[in-house]
């Protein structure tokens, strides 16, 4: 059976909303309000997956939550975009939980309330590292003032926690980047509608703007206070967290988009044997790289070599995506596309994986220093 792991997975996890995917219109909960989308997140799909179980998660590995974000890609795109954005947040709050006590808190409540988190950092920005921002942070009495906006920011209109990025420099002048956190009942965060294109639109991506937004102490979290505290060989891990888990999670989800046009290519056995041949091929490696990046995250690999290596993971599982989409588009053929308005959504869909961060332009030169 076509992603037997992952549906499997997906099972085992979050049986409900599984279930109501697999019976579900693609189409229809695309073109739907997203409300029913986070909804079904929050009551179903176990906003506390990656939390740990002593913080009242699941703890599940990154290997079970890539294959899980591949099924639901392949059955709900904008959801599994949905996901991802929360996911990789939360666990990047658990790795650094460690050095922020008041995290741990925090973690605690989305376990608890099923809380969705919106990740406000560097998404939409050509060719910005994921976690640059160009928000501003002024520091007071109180906390942190923090203006800017965020465009596009999944989940806009339904998050409960957010979290964003920022950049200054701290009292020595060493530039730094901070993760802040901000609650959806804030008066101080606006939304406005940004997102005019059908494509993922359920995902309900649109601008989040910070009108002088105060922030806790305890909840600004700074990269050189994480790296004051590791060895030479350690520096910038507590930003690798977020980017390592990102790449992974983007990518599940985006093969997942693909695999589904695959499948319905393989369901209909049109082609040569050649072209399907090439197709599964495609699939075949591009599922393994993920998995190995999956596996090497479990391992807790998160030094700078390891956040080039997903990098290019990330760039690897994007070109096969884009050939098992044409090459199953081209397997179906015109009377398909004609006849089925999925096709083509899948299609274009595939193709938003580019657009996330980091782009390849960003990454070239560490990736050359890391790689080479």
């Amino acid at each position: 059976m076509f992603l037997h792991e992952e549906r499997n997975t997906a099972f085992e996890w979050m049986p409900e909303m599984a279930a109501a995917l697999e019976t579900a219109s693609l189409l229809d909960l695309e073109r739907g309000n997203p409300q029913q989308l986070a909804n079904m997140f929050r009551t179903f799909g176990h906003p506390a997956l990656t939390i740990a179980k002593e913080l009242g998660g699941a703890g599940a590995s990154a290997s079970s939550v890539a294959k899980l974000h591949t099924w639901v890609g392949a059955h709900c795109p904008s959801l599994a975009i949905m996901m991802t954005m929360h996911h990789h947040t939360v666990a990047g709050m658990m790795a650094a939980r460690q050095f922020f006590p008041d995290i741990q808190g925090l973690l605690g409540l989305i376990a608890r309330d099923n809380l969705l988190v919106a990740s406000g950092f560097a998404e939409g920005r050509t060719n910005a590292p994921i976690l640059e921002s160009t928000m501003t942070v002024e520091k007071t009495l109180g906390g942190y003032l923090v203006n800017g906006s965020k465009k596009p920011c999944t989940m806009t209109h339904h998050f409960d926690v957010i979290t964003f990025g920022v950049s200054c420099l701290d009292p020595e002048g060493r530039a730094q980047i901070g993760i802040g956190v901000g609650f959806a009942d804030d008066p101080s965060i606006e939304r406005k509608n940004f997102w005019a294109v059908p494509h993922l639109q359920a995902a309900d991506s649109h601008e989040v703007i910070f009108n002088n937004l105060m922030v806790p102490e305890a909840m600004m979290c700074f990269s050189a206070t994480i790296d004051d505290q590791l060895d030479d060989a350690q520096q910038g891990t507590g930003n690798h967290w977020f980017a390592i888990w990102f790449q992974l999670l983007v990518s599940a989800s985006y093969l997942g988009m693909a695999s589904a046009l695959a499948s319905r290519a393989l369901a209909g056995n049109k082609g040569s044997q050649e072209n399907r041949a090439m197709l599964l091929i495609d699939l075949q490696g591009a599922t393994m790289a993920l998995r190995g990046l999956a596996a090497s995250i479990d391992d807790n690999r998160f030094l700078r070599r390891d956040l080039a290596h997903a990098q290019a993971t990330r760039f690897a599982i994007q070109e096969a995506v884009n050939r098992i989409s044409t090459h199953a588009f081209e397997i179906l053929g015109g009377m398909a596309f004609m006849s089925s308005e999925e096709i083509a959504y899948l299609l274009v869909a595939t193709r938003l994986l580019a657009f996330h961060p980091t782009s390849r332009l960003a990454s070239t030169a560490f990736l050359c220093e890391q790689l080479s």
